[in-house]
C-alpha cells in the first residue's frame, strides 16, 4: 500500500522525464522499473553533488541570514533558505536554494525564488523543466509562482531563467500523470526512440520491443508527428512504410532538387537490402586523402583530441594530437595545422557538422592565419543525405561504418561513452582510457575512408553493381524465371568451347537419363523423331544438288522428297531476349545409277557446322533439347 500511494506522488524527475519521453515517465512513476543508468548520467550525478556542496558552503559564508529548510519554514521571514523539500497536494518539489524577494508596493507581499545547482556548464532542457515544476509546486504553497527561478552550473555560474512561459507545460504534464494516478492504465504509452534514449535507463527494453515490432521510430529522423500521420493511414511498421514509395514521372527537363531525406526510400532499402542513389556523389579522389575527427566535451567547449588519418598512395598513418587540460587546446591546434599544411592540395575527409564548428571556433580563438583548412573540408554527410541510401535505420558514421566492413575495438564505443572515458582520465590519469580514446579516434577515422571508397564506388559502378538501385529511374529486373536464365546463360559464356561434344545449351538440373520421358521412341532408336519447338518460324528455300559427286556430269533426279533443318535460335535486344526458329527447306534428290540421295547443300553444310561449333553448358548433361546458338548469323 505504501508503494501505491509514493507512486502516485508526483516528482520533478518525472515531469522532467515526460519532457523527453511518455514512457519513461510512465515507468518510473507507475512501476517499480528503475532500468539501468548509463555511465555518463552516474557522473553528472557525481559532479552535481560536487557542485552543491561547493555552491552551499561558499554561500554560508557570503550571506548572513540563511538557515536550512524545514516545515513551515517558508513562511518564517528568512532570506534564504537552503536544500528545501516541500510538498503541495500530490506534488513533490525540491530545490537547492529559496531565496526571499519583495513584491511590487501594490502587492506588498514577499516571495521565494528557487534555485538549483546543475553538474553541467551549459543549460539542458530538463534542468528548466526540473526547476519549472519546483517555481509550481512553490506557487502552490504561498499561492504566486515565482516569476523567476535560477540555475548553477558546474563552474559556479549563475543563471537566470524566466518561468512564466513554462508553466502551461508544466501543468499539462501533471494533469496528464494525474491521469495514470487515477485511470490505472495497464499498459504504457506506445514506444517512441528518440535523442534521448542513448541517456535513458530504459534504452535496452525499448530498443528491444521497436526491433519485434518493426516500430516506424526505428528510422532515423523519424519524428512523433510524422508516426502519428502515418498511423493515420494505416501505416504502423517499416516494412509497410517501404511499399508507399513510388519512382517520380520522368520530366522533359530535369531539374535538380534540393536534398530532402525521404523516410519511405529508406525503409525500401532496408526492406530490399539494396542502396538506393537519388543523386550520385560527386567525390573527387585524391592520392593523397586526410580524414580527421575531433573528439571533445561540448559541455565545455573543449578539445582534447585531434585524430587526423592520411592516406597517401596506399599508406595510412594516424596522427593523434592530444591535450591533457583545457590550456593544452591551442597547442594541439597548431600540431594538427602544421601536419595538414604539409600536405596543402589533399582534401580533408569529415562527417557531420561538429568539425567545421570546431574548427571555425579554434580559429577565432587562436588566430586566422589557418583559415585556408576550412576551406579544403569535404562533409561526407552532405554526399549522403538524401541522395543516398543505406539499408540501414540511422545515418550516424558508427552504423554506415559498419556496414561497410569497419569495426570498433570497444563494443560499447560511441560518442557518449567517450565523455565517460575522458571524466575517467581525467580523475584516475590511468593509460587505459587515453588509450581507448585514441584507438576509438583512430577507428573512427579508418571508418571515414571506408565511406568515402564506398561513395566513390557508388559513383563508378551503381550501374553495374547488383545491390545498387536508382530511386527515379530503376532498373529493369528480371523475374525470377529470367534471372535463372541470366545467371545460365553467364555459365554459358564463362565455359562455352567449340570442342564440346553435344550441340545443345544446358538449363534444367541433372536428371536421370535412363527414365524416359514424354512420348516418342528414345533418341537413337530408328523411330525416334525430334519435337520441333512451337513459335514464330522462317522458312528458307535452298537451292537443291545438280550433280552426282561419285559420277562427274551425271545429273540428279527428282526424289519427290524434301530435307530440311530446324534451328532454335536465341534474338538478343535491349529489353531481353526471344526464341527464334528458322527453317531451311530444300527439294532432295538422287542418282539414277548409284541410287545415292543428296540433300540440298546449305541443309548438309548447317548440319556440319553445328556438329563442330556446338556449345553445351557448365554441367554435362542438363540440356534443353534442340536448343541451340548459331554463332555465324551475329
Amino acid at each position: 500500500m505504501a508503494d501505491a500511494i509514493r507512486s502516485k506522488v508526483i516528482r520533478a524527475d518525472v515531469v522532467s522525464a515526460y519532457s523527453h519521453c511518455p514512457r519513461k515517465a510512465f515507468l518510473l512513476h507507475c512501476t517499480e522499473e528503475r532500468g539501468t543508468p548509463h555511465e555518463y548520467q552516474v557522473i553528472l550525478e557525481e559532479h552535481t553533488n560536487v557542485s552543491r556542496t561547493r555552491y552551499l558552503a561558499a554561500l554560508q559564508q557570503t550571506s548572513t541570514s540563511i538557515r536550512s529548510y524545514k516545515d513551515g519554514n517558508i513562511s518564517s521571514g528568512i532570506d534564504v533558505l537552503t536544500e528545501a523539500n516541500f510538498k503541495a497536494a500530490d506534488l513533490d518539489g525540491y530545490c537547492d536554494v529559496l531565496t526571499k524577494v519583495s513584491g511590487t508596493r501594490r502587492e506588498n507581499t514577499s516571495t521565494y525564488e528557487p534555485t538549483i545547482v546543475v553538474g553541467t556548464q551549459r543549460i539542458e532542457k530538463d534542468q528548466l523543466f526540473h526547476l519549472s515544476f519546483t517555481g509550481f509546486v512553490l506557487g502552490q504553497i504561498q499561492g504566486r509562482p515565482p516569476a523567476m527561478g535560477y540555475l548553477v552550473t558546474a563552474g559556479g555560474e549563475r543563471h537566470r531563467a524566466n518561468l512564466q512561459p513554462t508553466y502551461k507545460i508544466v501543468r499539462s504534464i501533471v494533469e496528464r500523470i494525474r491521469s495514470w494516478s487515477a485511470d490505472s492504465p495497464a499498459q504504457p504509452p506506445a514506444v517512441i526512440l528518440n535523442k534521448h534514449c542513448p541517456y535513458c535507463p530504459f534504452k535496452s527494453t525499448c530498443t528491444r520491443l521497436a526491433e519485434a515490432a518493426d516500430d516506424l521510430s526505428l528510422l532515423d529522423r523519424m519524428t512523433p508527428k510524422l508516426t502519428q500521420r502515418y498511423h493515420g493511414k494505416g501505416i504502423f511498421t517499416v516494412n509497410q512504410l517501404s511499399f508507399l514509395f513510388k519512382p517520380r514521372r520522368r520530366r522533359r527537363r530535369p531539374a535538380v532538387p534540393p536534398p530532402h531525406f525521404d523516410l519511405e526510400i529508406q525503409a525500401l532499402a532496408i526492406r530490399t537490402g539494396k542502396i538506393y542513389i537519388q543523386t550520385l556523389p560527386e567525390i573527387q579522389r585524391s592520392d593523397i586523402e586526410l580524414f580527421l575527427d575531433i573528439e571533445g566535451v561540448p559541455d565545455q567547449q573543449f578539445s582534447y583530441l585531434i585524430g587526423l588519418l592520411i592516406h597517401d598512395r596506399g599508406s595510412a598513418t594516424h596522427h593523434a594530437f592530444w591535450g591533457d587540460t583545457i590550456e593544452d587546446e591551442e597547442s594541439i591546434w597548431h600540431m594538427f595545422v602544421q601536419k595538414a599544411n604539409e600536405y596543402p592540395d589533399a582534401p580533408i575527409y569529415h562527417y557531420g557538422s561538429y568539425e567545421p564548428r570546431v574548427i571555425e571556433s579554434l580559429v577565432k580563438g587562436f588566430g586566422s592565419e589557418s583559415a585556408s583548412i576550412g576551406k579544403r573540408l569535404v562533409n561526407l554527410s552532405s554526399h549522403v543525405y538524401g541522395k543516398v541510401y543505406f539499408p540501414v535505420r540511422p545515418n550516424s558514421l558508427k552504423v554506415l561504418g559498419k556496414f561497410l566492413g569497419a569495426f570498433w575495438t570497444e563494443p560499447e564505443a560511441s560518442g557518449l561513452q567517450s565523455l565517460v572515458w575522458r571524466y575517467r582520465w581525467e580523475e584516475k590519469r590511468e593509460a587505459a582510457y587515453k588509450h581507448k580514446l585514441i584507438s576509438y579516434n583512430a577507428e573512427d577515422c579508418e571508418a571515414l575512408r571506408l565511406l568515402t571508397d564506398e561513395l566513390a564506388r557508388l559513383r563508378s559502378h551503381a550501374n553495374s553493381a547488383l545491390n545498387v538501385d536508382y530511386v527515379d529511374q530503376p532498373k529493369q529486373n528480371a523475374t525470377s524465371l529470367g534471372s535463372d536464365l541470366h545467371a545460365a546463360l553467364d555459365h554459358v559464356l564463362l565455359y562455352a568451347s567449340v570442342n564440346y561434344p553435344k550441340g545443345r545449351i544446358c538449363f534444367r538440373p541433372e536428371t536421370d537419363k535412363t527414365k524416359r520421358k514424354g512420348p516418342g521412341a528414345p533418341k537413337g532408336h530408328q523411330a525416334y523423331q525430334r519435337t520441333v519447338p512451337v513459335g514464330r518460324r522462317t522458312v528458307i528455300r535452298v537451292a537443291s544438288k545438280r550433280t552426282c559427286t561419285r559420277h562427274k556430269g551425271e545429273r540428279l533426279h527428282n526424289s519427290g522428297k524434301d530435307a530440311e533443318k530446324v534451328i532454335v535460335d536465341l534474338k538478343f535486344a535491349k529489353s531481353g531476349c526471344r526464341k527464334m526458329v528458322i527453317k531451311y527447306l530444300g527439294e532432295e534428290r538422287y542418282c539414277p545409277r548409284c541410287r545415292q540421295s543428296y540433300e540440298p547443300p546449305a541443309i548438309k553444310e548447317s548440319k556440319s557446322f553445328a556438329d563442330r561449333r556446338s556449345v553445351t553448358a557448365f554441367e554435362p548433361g542438363q540440356c534443353i533439347s534442340g536448343l541451340f546458338f548459331d554463332f555465324h548469323t551475329g
